[in-house]
């Protein structure tokens, strides 16, 4: 796993919802990561992507990848 696209579709299985829910949901805890990322919080970024995605910090590269 080391897309965007991998995460979406482990979401929409892992949860059992639609795949659109599933990309909203990334995307919506992209823009919240991002927004603690340019203001230097780190901490934030991993604690967003546990609550939003219940993902480990390992995902966080994957993530940023497709955000910078």
């Amino acid at each position: 796993m080391n897309t965007v696209e991998d995460i979406i579709q482990l979401i929409s299985r892992r949860d059992n919802i639609s795949y659109i829910e599933a990309m909203n949901v990334v995307n919506e805890c992209m823009e919240e990561m991002e927004s603690a990322i340019t203001m230097g919080n780190w901490q934030e970024a991993e604690d967003i992507l546990a609550s939003y995605l219940g993902l480990e910090s390992d995902y966080l590269d994957i993530l940023m990848t497709e955000m910078f």
